[in-house]
């Protein structure tokens, strides 16, 4: 096939892209400038340059075409001030998820907590972000995928904090035998039934996205988890319609001390738990 201008090129991936992203331009730029290996700005300065190679750009869109994450086929996401590399089977950072690291990041240093845990590890975005925040913290951080902890572990090495991120495979806190000050889990806590998106559903991990057949057994579990090795405090993502019954948990099993948070869209994402006599939160 012969080579075509960057100006047909994009023509042609957005009419390609319209059923499967909202922003079909944009994303047909991206995946150019991916491909070009430049920014966005050279594709417009330079729109009657041929683009070399371009059976692999087509290959790349028609994979995002067929509801691909961009995240999984540039192999990168972005999270907070970093990137991370990324690719199936592991769950791609959500930018909903900055906020549950900022609200931590305010107990670590009113507290002066040196010691964590990460229940789910994922990519390690929330791990990263706080290590580097705080240079005297250190982190045990579990997931039940070796997968996800390869990859994990992979960016780990590559923002050189291998020697203060401890990842081990692990249910919960099984494995931990460290005394932990604080816990931090963006959990599964989707239900079962719960029809997705198809570059969520048939791409990303179903155990990152699934808590059970209401969605919250995960998080019921991490709470009582938490609560019976004595840590301090517990801080996790939820999902926008679990207030109500996370508080009626609460309720039930003595836990008096908490806060909860909404999203940028003003949706509920997320709670903090006190489990000591002394108030934090109230």
């Amino acid at each position: 096939m012969k080579n075509i201008t960057i100006k047909e090129s994009l023509i042609w991936a957005t009419d390609k892209l319209k059923n499967s992203c909202p922003r079909a331009r944009f994303e047909a730029e991206l995946l150019l400038a991916y491909h070009l290996k430049k920014d966005r700005v050279y594709l417009h300065i330079s729109n009657n340059q041929e683009v070399e190679n371009i059976d692999e750009f087509r290959e790349l869109v028609k994979r995002r075409a067929d509801y691909e994450p961009y995240e999984y086929i540039v192999q990168e996401a972005s999270f907070y001030d970093i990137s991370l590399f990324v690719s199936k089977g592991v769950l791609i950072p959500r930018p909903e998820t900055e906020i549950l690291v900022d609200l931590v990041a305010d107990i670590i240093q009113r507290e002066n907590i040196t010691i964590i845990a990460e229940i789910g590890i994922g990519s390690g975005a929330i791990s990263i972000v706080l290590a580097r925040k705080f240079p005297n913290l250190e982190i045990v951080a579990t997931d039940i995928s070796q997968k996800a902890i390869d990859i994990a572990q992979k960016n780990i090495e590559r923002f050189g904090l291998k020697n203060r991120i401890k990842v081990i495979k692990s249910n919960l806190l099984d494995e931990v035998k460290e005394d932990i000050e604080l816990v931090v889990s963006n959990p599964p806590y989707i239900a079962n039934d719960f029809k997705l998106e198809p570059n969520v559903k048939e791409y990303e991990p179903p155990q990152a996205l699934f808590g059970g057949e209401i969605g919250d057994e995960l998080l019921k579990n991490i709470i009582l988890d938490v609560k019976n090795r004595g840590v301090k405090y517990l801080a996790c993502e939820m999902g926008y319609d679990q207030k109500e019954p996370m508080e009626i948990f609460f309720r039930d099993n003595g836990i008096e001390d908490y806060r909860f948070y909404k999203d940028l869209a003003g949706f509920d994402r997320g709670f903090w738990l006190n489990y000591n006599q002394t108030p934090f939160f109230k």
